[in-house]
C-alpha cells in the first residue's frame, strides 16, 4: 500500500530540495567520470540500472531492453569504461547532463519514487549527440541524503541510428 507524501508544505519543499541536490550530485560525478566515487557513494547493493528499448512503451517483464544491469554487471561497465577497454569511449566522452522537472511521485515507507526529465548532451569522436529522456528513480532515505535502488532511463527517441552506440552511463 502506497501513500502520498503527507508532510506540511515547508518540509516538502526542503524534501524535494534534498532529493533535487542530490540528483545534481549524481549528474556532476557521472559527467566528470567519478563513476567508481557514484557507484559506492550513490547506489544501493542491490542496485538496478536499466534503459529501455526505444521503440517500446510501457514496462513488461518480458521486453527487450538496452540496458539492464543488476549491480556486478553494472560494476563491470564501469570497470570497462575506467580501463580504457570501451574503444569508443577512448579517449572519454565529455557529457553534461540537465535534469529538470523534479518531481516527488510518491513516499512508500521505504524509498520515494521519484521522476525527472533529462537531456545528456555527449561530444566526443567529432561528434556531438543528445540523449533526451525521463529519469525514474527509486531513492532509499539514508540519514540526510539517498541511494539508488533503481534508476530507469526512458529514452524519447524512436531509435538511437543518429547516435549509433549507447556507450556511456545515461
Amino acid at each position: 500500500m502506497t501513500t502520498e507524501l503527507m508532510v506540511d508544505e515547508a518540509a516538502q519543499v526542503r524534501l524535494w530540495h534534498r532529493v533535487s541536490q542530490f540528483l545534481f550530485r549524481e549528474a556532476r560525478l557521472l559527467d566528470e567520470w567519478r563513476l567508481l566515487e557514484w557507484y559506492d557513494e550513490m547506489l544501493t547493493d542491490d542496485i538496478r540500472y536499466s534503459v529501455p528499448a526505444t521503440d517500446v512503451r510501457g514496462e513488461t517483464a518480458d521486453a527487450l531492453g538496452l540496458i539492464d544491469d543488476d549491480a556486478a554487471r553494472l560494476r563491470q561497465r564501469i570497470e570497462q569504461l575506467l580501463n580504457g577497454e570501451v574503444w569508443c569511449e577512448n579517449p572519454r566522452s565529455r557529457t553534461n547532463r540537465m535534469i529538470s522537472n523534479v518531481e516527488l511521485l510518491t513516499d512508500r515507507g521505504t524509498h520515494l519514487d521519484v521522476a525527472a526529465n533529462v537531456i545528456v548532451y555527449r561530444f566526443g569522436h567529432g561528434r556531438s549527440d543528445a540523449y533526451v529522456g525521463k529519469y525514474r528513480f527509486e531513492l532509499v532515505v539514508e540519514g540526510e541524503s539517498f541511494r539508488v535502488r533503481r534508476r530507469v532511463v526512458v529514452l524519447d527517441h524512436e531509435t538511437l541510428y543518429e547516435h549509433g552506440k549507447l556507450s556511456i552511463i545515461l
